[in-house]
């Protein structure tokens, strides 16, 4: 494929999706303070894995220039530092461009412009347009080929990732789910036990009545939401056995669940939240990073919301980090609404990706740096960071720089792919419980519209609960643009 045609494939796919990330790359400033003695330390097996990143593409060499978004250093000098070890572990050249913001915009300026790259950062929504132009490469036979890449990596990750029986991309990190995270130095004061909350809407009801009432603060709403956002719905709507998304039904057509009859009993029970001021208003308009400031041990405006299971360690570890104690500020969680058959559904983080284009330079070395984040040395890496730089020591016994301590174990990826990694100060307090959930957690289907599927969803919702439009009158709206937006098929 010639190189103008390539470019222009990026440049006319990327208009129609955007970049966003879990926890995204809002994670990346936050601080905690984990000094302890390593919990693990790597085997024999799994050094021999890590030593041969480099073994299976021997003819791999020269310069990998990589677009990133999230991955690499906190800043210039330390992103310096990030490529350095990346090379000197892969044999490789690294190169990293991580624009501070815009990334999506940025990229696309890039190859439009004319620039190469041999590994490009891009979401799943992403990933399915790319795929659709023909603008990335297939490394199916490659992936299929490496023991690292097949032996390191689930094999449901890579099914979750390939399209027509065909792989593109290489991972990121391991994607987790959102549970329900709540405030328990709150609900204490409220006299409640989060364990033995009933997992219903009633239950839920009289949870957020009992931390209304036992607060003096006017400005205190028990419950946020980013209605916007609709991975926030879908521990609640498990309680009508819906699934986030759009999927399929017998007939092969598409559909939104969420905007069926059936949700109707879930959008009814938001509005009586808002109506009996359970609700933040600011639920309407909020971003996550004003949820989660809310949420935060310096503001607790709020005592429940949905996120990511590592936000809760995060919330946990950026207490600790100002010498704030659990007693005084602490995040639980748990995994929302039983659904109809006593189980519960919570949704897993669509993949980030780093993809190879189809004019990609160099993909022998991408596939050797997609080697490398696959193995337990690439993930600490990944996760805890530089070593000398953000952790000292060896054989087993390392410590947190003052510097790695802010950066919160998270480098783009908080949690590697690598299956079996093994963090080396643990994961932070709460994480573990919240990844308990994680058998009840799925992915969402890819579709190339994610974001008019959200958009839409979203404004509907918002008008069924602050009473705008009846609650079948908002379904139908909701139903009838999705159609016409060519989102869904009924």
């Amino acid at each position: 494929m010639k190189k103008r045609r390539v470019m222009s494939l990026l440049a006319a796919a990327l208009m129609v999706c955007s970049i966003s990330a879990c926890g995204k790359q809002e994670s990346a400033s936050t601080k905690a303070s984990q000094t302890e003695e390593s919990k693990a330390e790597e085997s024999k097996t799994d050094e021999s894995k890590t030593e041969a990143a480099s073994q299976p593409g021997k003819e791999a060499g020269g310069t990998v220039k990589i677009m990133t978004a999230n991955t690499g250093g906190k800043d210039e000098a330390e992103m310096k530092l990030f490529a350095e070890a990346l090379s000197q572990a892969t044999g490789l050249t690294v190169e990293f461009e991580k624009p501070a913001s815009d990334y999506d915009k940025v990229l696309m300026q890039k190859l439009s412009g004319g620039e190469t790259y041999d590994l490009i950062y891009i979401t799943a929504s992403q990933y399915a347009n790319l795929v659709a132009q023909g603008a990335l490469m297939d490394i199916t036979d490659r992936v299929n080929g490496s023991e690292i890449l097949t032996g390191n990596v689930d094999a449901a990750e890579w099914k979750d990732i390939t399209i027509d029986g065909k792989i593109y991309a290489g991972f990121n990190k391991k994607e987790i789910h959102r549970v329900v995270a709540l405030n328990n130095t709150l609900l204490k004061k409220a006299g409640i036990d989060y364990k033995k909350i009933e997992p219903t809407m009633d239950g839920y009801y009289d949870v957020m009545k009992k931390l209304k009432d036992s607060s003096q603060d006017p400005d205190f709403y028990p419950f946020d939401s980013i209605l916007s956002e609709t991975y926030d719905l879908q521990p609640w709507m498990a309680a009508a056995g819906l699934k986030n998304g759009v999927v399929l039904d017998d007939s092969g057509k598409r559909f939104a669940p969420y905007s069926e009859d059936g949700a109707a009993p879930v959008w009814e029970w938001f509005k009586k939240l808002y109506d009996d001021g359970l609700l933040d208003p600011s639920s309407f308009v909020d971003k996550t990073k004003d949820m989660r400031a809310k949420m935060g041990a310096s503001s607790q405006k709020t005592a429940l919301t949905v996120d990511w299971a590592a936000w809760v360690g995060l919330h946990n570890a950026n207490a600790k980090a100002g010498g704030i104690s659990p007693e005084d500020f602490e995040i639980v969680s748990l995994p929302g609404l039983k659904t109809p058959d006593g189980s519960y559904m919570l949704v897993k983080g669509s993949a980030s990706l780093f993809a190879v284009p189809a004019n990609a330079k160099n993909p022998d070395g991408a596939m050797k740096v997609l080697e490398y984040f696959a193995t337990q040395e690439g993930g600490n890496l990944l996760s805890t960071g530089i070593l000398g730089y953000d952790y000292t020591g060896s054989d087993g016994k390392f410590e947190l720089t003052e510097t790695g301590a802010q950066h919160g174990n998270d480098h783009g990826a908080p949690f590697p792919i690598y299956k079996d990694f093994k963090p080396i100060f643990g994961f932070n307090p709460g994480v573990e419980e919240a990844l308990s959930y994680s058998s009840y957690a799925t992915i969402d289907r890819i579709i190339p519209n994610e974001a008019d599927y959200k958009e839409i969803v979203g404004k509907w919702g918002i008008k069924i609960i602050k009473g705008e439009v009846s609650t079948q009158e908002g379904l139908s709206g909701m139903r009838k643009e999705l159609v016409d937006r060519k989102v869904t098929d009924r």
